[in-house]
């Protein structure tokens, strides 16, 4: 009996093929656009937590940065140097003043020349302890990360990104190569994937999208290249002078994150007036995006849903053209035996079919969709079953609701003034 209804159901859809897919042309726009902003919503979810978590959610992330007031000083005195940024004196107050802190990591940044041949390119060059990979969770593909004994004979080894290799146009055995940075040759012990996060997380841990990345043992650099750096600015020559650029601090547990970050606050604060620092704590960041998402996923469904409602207007219209168009086939049918029921399902699996054709159609458009925005916006959105099985069971509420008046008032005819309908 029900299968015979479906079959019933689809002949007479078939019956009126560009009708039919006129009618379901709103489910199906409605169902593309659910699909597709849902996939992408999801997609952006799992991309900013991996981000977050290459970060560390238990990690404090502290950068020096240029106060204002040294940019005027900048400007009005010549061949001065000038101080900023963190100090050792910073590292050691929150190593030994914070129970919460597990660990807190020195960095010191500076900029050169890297070398290839003739060519060159700016390079960042990051002097990092050991612990600075175990912290960020950075694993070399190739070779093996900065270890203490490097840090100890200060020696004349870098990792570098997988960006370098493909910059220097080295073919070869990359732990065989020797890299020129400013005056000075590097021996390469080890290469890093190349980074995935995106602006502003690069910029949170100092990565810079114009330089070539390289990390040098901090004492190397420390040793080797100074805490000073001298710059040409309109002609005149200016100088700097920054001990640390970067403190990384990792706390053992997220729930003592915020009370640690605080208490890293009240120490710089004590030591640096012209606030010369920037603390950016990723669970924060994690959770300030979490909610941002979480608005997106409410008003965009809503959006969907506004589709949906004028598709399920377009095939309530429909349908009710139907039922007048099939008057005599209703009151046939009473006739002949069948239920105010019998009626009121026919019409249901009719309007159902119709609404589950074009949500599967919807389904298909959507995943296309999804896959345009990916190319357009590198977003890489998230097709998950759920999203779809959802799509679906949206499209047959879609028809149960809307096509139930249709159904009903169908069933309700007189069967005699039905058969004698012209």
């Amino acid at each position: 009996m029900f299968h015979e209804l479906i079959v019933e159901a689809l002949r007479n859809l078939l019956r009126h093929k560009l009708r039919s897919l006129l009618t379901a042309l709103g489910i199906v726009f409605g169902i593309a656009s659910v699909v597709a902003m849902v996939s992408t919503g999801e997609g952006a979810r799992r991309a900013i937590l991996d981000q977050i978590r290459e970060l560390g959610t238990n990690n404090i992330i502290i950068n020096a940065k240029k106060p204002p007031a040294e940019q005027n000083v900048k400007k009005t005195e010549e061949n001065s140097t000038f101080e900023y940024g963190l100090t050792f004196r910073d590292l050691e107050q929150i190593r030994r003043t914070l129970p919460y802190i597990l660990d807190a990591v020195p960095v010191h940044d500076v900029k050169e020349w890297l070398w290839f041949g003739s060519r060159r390119v700016e390079a960042k060059i990051h002097g990092v302890t050991p612990a600075y990979f175990q912290r960020l969770n950075l694993h070399a593909v190739r070779g093996r990360v900065i270890d203490a004994q490097d840090e100890v004979e200060r020696s004349r080894v870098c990792v570098v990104r997988s960006r370098v290799l493909h910059e220097a146009r080295y073919l070869g055995d990359p732990l065989k190569l020797d890299l020129k940075l400013g005056s000075q040759y590097y021996r390469v012990i080890g290469v890093l994937p190349d980074f995935q996060l995106d602006n502003p997380d690069r910029s949170i841990l100092g990565l810079d999208d114009r330089s070539l990345e390289i990390y040098v043992p901090f004492e190397t650099v420390v040793d080797r290249l100074g805490f000073t750096k001298g710059t040409y600015d309109s002609g005149s020559y200016e100088e700097s002078r920054t001990e640390l650029h970067q403190i990384v601090c990792t706390v053992e547990n997220e729930s003592e994150v915020p009370a640690a970050a605080r208490g890293i606050q009240a120490i710089l604060a004590t030591f640096h007036e012209r606030k010369d620092y920037e603390v950016t704590v990723p669970i924060e960041l994690l959770q300030s995006r979490e909610r941002t998402q979480a608005t997106f996923d409410l008003v965009l469904p809503v959006i969907a849903g506004i589709s949906l409602l004028v598709g399920g207007i377009g095939i309530l219209n429909i349908m009710l053209a139907s039922v007048t168009e099939r008057t005599r086939e209703i009151g046939i049918r009473r006739a002949l035996g069948a239920s105010q029921g019998d009626v009121t399902l026919q019409f249901l699996i009719e309007t159902v079919m119709l609404t589950l054709v074009g949500g599967a159609l919807g389904v298909l458009l959507g995943v296309i969709g999804a896959m345009l925005i990916e190319r357009a916006t590198d977003w890489k959105p998230v097709i998950t079953p759920w999203a779809v099985v959802l799509s679906l069971s949206i499209s047959c509420l879609t028809g149960i609701v809307f096509g139930l008046y249709p159904a009903r008032r169908a069933a309700m005819m007189d069967p005699v003034q039905a058969l004698r309908h012209e």
